[in-house]
């Protein structure tokens, strides 16, 4: 499952959440989905996707990593 929302109005759209159940993971559906969400953004005309994920979830991070996503600077509250 994958999700991704529109905030063109903001500049961006949203990788809510992408999930694979656990026998099935590690062949590359994360990767195609969030892809696939890649894909919707410049159909979207935006050049930002945002996402989060848990720190303790290294895959994810190493995912977003190799697909460029990049931590945002810390706001101050």
């Amino acid at each position: 499952m994958s999700a991704t929302s529109d905030h063109r109005s903001s500049g961006f759209v949203f990788n809510e959440m992408t999930g694979v159940r656990a026998a099935f993971r590690g062949r590359g559906i994360s990767l195609a989905m969030k892809t696939f969400g890649i894909g919707f953004a410049a159909r979207c005309g935006v050049d930002r996707i945002r996402t989060v994920h848990h720190p303790a979830n290294t895959a994810a991070i190493e995912m977003n990593r190799r697909l460029g996503y990049v931590d945002a600077p810390e706001q101050d509250g």
